[in-house]
Formats: C-alpha cells, structure tokens, sequence
C-alpha cells in the first residue's frame, strides 16, 4: 500500500501525517479494549484518547496507576516502536521530562507499553489561563522546562519533529509533580545522527513533518530539519503560552503561514510575533535561533543557562540591534526575562489558589 501525506485537522490543529488505510476500520475497532480488561497484569480503568495509530487507557497494578498505549501489530508504520527505542535510550542517560516505560509486548492482535500517568497538556492549561493563556512568569518557567526536554532528546541524536502544547504536560498531583512538565509522542522523531554519533548529510528534499501552526519555517521549504528548528517551534510554543495565539492562528493555507513566518522576521512585522507581554528576551532567543545552520548545536545555555552576554543599543524593536560577546559575564535569557518582567515563577498557574487550579479539582 502506498502512504500518502493528509492534512488531519484537530480543533483548529494541522498536522501532518501518514494517510491510513480506511478499509481497516473493523480492525481499528476491534483494538477496542474494555473497562475492567485485563492486558497480562494491567487492568483497564478508562480510555484517556486515541488517534491515527492506536489508542491510549489508565490501567492499574498493584503499585498504582499508569498509561497503556496501544497499535495494531498490522500498522505499516510503527510509531510505538519508536517511542520505546526513544524512551529507552532516554531512560539509560537518566534525562528528565520523560516518561517511564514499565512494560511493553504484544496482546491479542495489538503491541502496547506501559508508561507513566501524566496530567494535564500545556494546551489545556494554557487554554484554561485568565485571557486564554498563562501568566507571564508560569509561561517562562514551563517555557525552559520544555526546552530542557529537547535539549535531552537532541543529546542522543533524535529530533522530535512535533513540538507544540498538546505533546507537553504537567505531573500529577498525587505524585507532587505540578511544578513537572513531560514532553510525549515520539512518533515523528527522526534519528540525526548515525550508530558513530555523526550527523547525517541532509536529505535534498524531505516531506513535510508536524503541526502546520508550529512548523519551522525549513519545514514549510521541504528542507532536512536539523536541533534548531526543534528550537524555533519552541519560541512559537513559547509565544502561545505568554500571549494566547499566534498571529498567523486563522490561516488556513499551509504556504501562506510558512510565508507569514518569515515576514515576521523583518523588523517593522516582528511585534507581530512578539507582543506584550512578551519579554524582549523572547526576540534574543528566536534571533539566535536563527542563526544556526543545519550542523551547528544549539547552545542551551545561551537561552536557558547561558554563555554570552546580550546588548541591546536601542528600542523599540524596530531599530534594535544585538552584539553576542564571548568575553563578558553571562546572563540568562529566559531567567532574565523573569528578571525585566518583575514576574514570579512560582507557584505554576494551577498550583492552589492559581487561575487555573480549577482544572485540577
């Protein structure tokens, strides 16, 4: 069977994916699995969601309460298997944001793993926020969280490839884990790097991969993509949690919105991307950003740690002009953002007494 590329449309979200083989619907059914089912030790509670490959339940064991994803052994591509390679891999250098694999096998006519319960998405709660997003210093704070998360997956040679809100969320309460931010799916994660840990020749052309509001702009022109454009999905996340939208949110042709981010990246439309109360800060990053080519590593620490010290000459943004110097002391970007927005880190949104705790309760 030949695998197509459709635009699947998700409450106002594009993404991108292989097209299934709709005259296997009974199968699809009949990977259904029923409350109180029991997959070798784990009992089934409840179905979480599904989507174009499987589905995904709360089951339980004796130690407590886990995620159970599942896919027909009958799948041509096989996302599970690699988000257990991903996991694992993960799980050996000890990386945070992950989730934990307890278990994996095959049941019936479907392969499945067991993982760690996770709470809410970032989407939701961004959502949930007073004005439809979060406040400025719980955007932050979960903003550099989210990066660590990539920064980890790029360390051993993969990029996600999908980068957005609803493939991040936060710990549950039981567990203490508000304050915890995982990133999920690895499906689309594409290894960089070959078995000697050299980076691959980009590919001359390569298919469009991701959700269409967040795609980098490389993606938009069928290019290899390379850790930077994980990074520039970030900032667009980024800006959705501080200011609740994107500008280019109502577009619906896939070339235009590609066209209105790189518009965006002249000086007189950049506001447009970035407006209050975005951080200055938030321009330094995407700026950085920018500037990396295919073979270069992201410096984390530049955006989140940071090894260079920022000067900005003038404002407003029109006419701003920025000098990265090597032999200055260092400031952090996004902690410095914390910083000129007077902003509190802690508690998260929807820790008690938060404007968005209610959607814990």
């Amino acid at each position: 069977m030949i695998i197509h590329n459709v635009t699947v449309l998700t409450e106002g979200k594009e993404r991108i994916e292989p097209q299934r083989d709709f005259g296997r619907v009974d199968q699809a059914k009949r990977l259904e699995i029923r409350r109180a089912e029991i997959v070798e030790r784990w009992t089934i509670e409840k179905k979480l969601g599904e989507g174009g490959f499987g589905a995904v339940y709360r089951c339980r064991d004796a130690t407590g309460q886990y995620a159970l994803k599942v896919e027909g052994v009958a799948e041509q591509i096989q996302v599970l298997k690699m988000e257990v390679y991903v996991l694992t891999e993960l799980t050996k250098r000890g990386s945070r944001h992950f989730c934990k694999i307890e278990d994996k096998g095959r049941y019936g006519n479907f392969n499945y793993v067991v993982m760690t319960l996770v709470g809410k998405s970032l989407q939701d709660l961004n959502k949930g926020g007073p004005g439809g997003h979060m406040t400025i210093g719980c955007a932050i704070s979960c903003g550099i969280q989210c990066l660590e998360a990539l920064e980890d997956l790029h360390n051993i040679g993969y990029l996600h490839r999908d980068v957005k809100p609803g493939n991040y969320t936060i710990g549950r309460a039981e567990l203490n884990e508000l304050r915890k931010v995982y990133i999920l799916d690895f499906g689309m994660c594409r290894k960089f790097t070959n078995d000697q840990g050299i980076i691959r020749k980009p590919r001359q052309a390569a298919g469009f991969r991701g959700t269409v509001r967040y795609a980098p702009i490389s993606c938009h022109l069928q290019r290899e993509l390379c850790r930077k454009d994980d990074c520039e999905t970030w900032v667009y996340m980024l800006v959705e949690f501080t200011y609740g939208r994107l500008p280019w949110k109502e577009v619906q042709d896939m070339n235009q919105v590609g066209e209105y981010k790189k518009r965006v990246r002249q000086p007189m439309y950049i506001m447009e991307l970035f407006p209050p109360p975005c951080p200055r800060e938030y321009i330094e990053a995407l700026q950085y950003i920018d500037g990396l080519k295919y073979y270069d590593a992201p410096n984390y620490q530049l955006i989140y740690g940071v090894c260079f010290l920022y000067t900005v000459f003038s404002w407003p943004l029109s006419c701003v002009i920025i000098v990265i110097n090597s032999h200055v002391p260092t400031i952090q970007i996004m902690r410095r953002a914390l910083a000129s927005c007077r902003a509190q880190e802690f508690p998260y949104d929807w820790e008690m007494g938060g404007p968005t705790a209610y959607m814990l309760a």
